[in-house]
């Protein structure tokens, strides 16, 4: 049987179509931390300072560390404001002096607990090119902040959407991260390998280049790390301190995920919001791309209320980099306090 070609698009065709946010078996043995982080120690030791591409901070004991995939320019409406008129649109844009395309960006997580290297979502890794803004690549990015790609132990997966698995498949169609097991929601897997996934897609609102890049990231870069995957049930544990918190509605099975050390927690959004004005100000606003919108709103008035009720620190995978900070509420809204910048 013929393989098909890999789906390829171009920056332009992509966010021209609002393609930008479109679009996880056995395991393999665990690196030990002391092996597995020599290469990286001596680079790091070269360029200890946050920026150029990345940015670190504690969770507890855990180390982070949060990786730039490049930047991109998307309208805001449709693409994160299905339905919002623009007339509703322009006061609130004027308000926090926004303009009608703005820069969306892609941040990668990677946690060392002291026993594994976890990296959560990938970014479109080549689909787009080495990047699809200005930074070159997060593989690049992964390098210059100390870390090796086959140094990673855990790919954690929010969802099957292309701008979190395009990075699993080099276009050589080598792995990206060699030596790591691949983690998913069961059920998210489940949908992306089906057989309903095409005809679903083909049938949403979305538009037709969203469309061709969403089915072709599950049918690129699902299968070669099949026979390296894991399924956790939704809201379970993923490896210790690290669980899947359901947040369905973007994506069937869609889920962000929390971080435990010590005292401290930390959760990782996924796509629960994707812009601190748009997301957090109007959680009634949709993105073009959620699979029930309905849902998902639920979903994110949900979880906002939990990390504002509790003062848990976040990560926004689309928010300005670097993308963390706290949820504040703000009459039936909440609003964005970006974490102070660390040198």
């Amino acid at each position: 049987m013929m393989m098909k070609p890999p789906t390829t698009l171009t920056r332009r065709s992509a966010f021209r179509a609002g393609a930008g946010l479109a679009i996880a078996a056995a395991a393999t043995p665990m690196l030990t931390p002391a092996s597995a982080r020599a290469e990286g120690a001596s680079q790091a030791a070269a360029d200890p300072l946050n920026g150029d591409g990345f940015y670190r901070f504690k969770i507890g004991d855990f180390k982070a560390t949060v990786i730039s995939d490049g930047s991109g320019q998307i309208p805001i409406r449709p693409i994160l404001a299905m339905n919002v008129s623009e007339a509703e649109l322009a006061p609130v844009l004027k308000a926090n002096f926004m303009q009608p395309v703005i820069q969306i960006t892609n941040n990668i997580l990677v946690v060392d607990t002291g026993r594994e290297r976890i990296v959560v979502d990938t970014g479109f890794g080549e689909k787009l090119g080495p990047s699809f803004g200005s930074f070159p690549g997060l593989e690049a990015n992964l390098r210059r902040a100390g870390i090796a790609p086959e140094s990673v132990d855990l790919v954690v997966t929010s969802h099957g959407h292309l701008d979190h698995i395009g990075g699993f498949v080099k276009k050589s169609g080598e792995l990206a991260f060699p030596k790591a097991q691949f983690v998913f929601v069961d059920t998210e897997w489940n949908y992306w390998t089906g057989s309903r996934y095409e005809s679903e897609v083909n049938t949403s609102p979305m538009p037709d280049q969203f469309k061709k890049g969403t089915i072709g990231a599950a049918q690129d870069n699902l299968p070669p790390v099949a026979h390296r995957s894991r399924f956790v049930k939704q809201g379970g544990e993923i490896t210790s301190g690290v669980h899947y918190v359901a947040a369905p509605g973007h994506s069937p099975s869609h889920a962000a995920i929390l971080f435990t050390s010590g005292k401290e927690q930390f959760m990782h959004l996924g796509d629960i919001a994707h812009n601190p004005v748009t997301s957090l100000q109007h959680p009634d606003w949709s993105p073009i791309f959620d699979y029930d919108p309905a849902q998902a709103i639920k979903s994110r008035k949900a979880i906002l209320d939990r990390v504002a009720t509790d003062r848990i620190m976040v990560m926004g995978y689309h928010f300005p980099f670097p993308a963390i900070g706290h949820v504040i509420r703000r009459a039936a809204a909440y609003r964005w306090e970006a974490a102070q910048w660390i040198w």
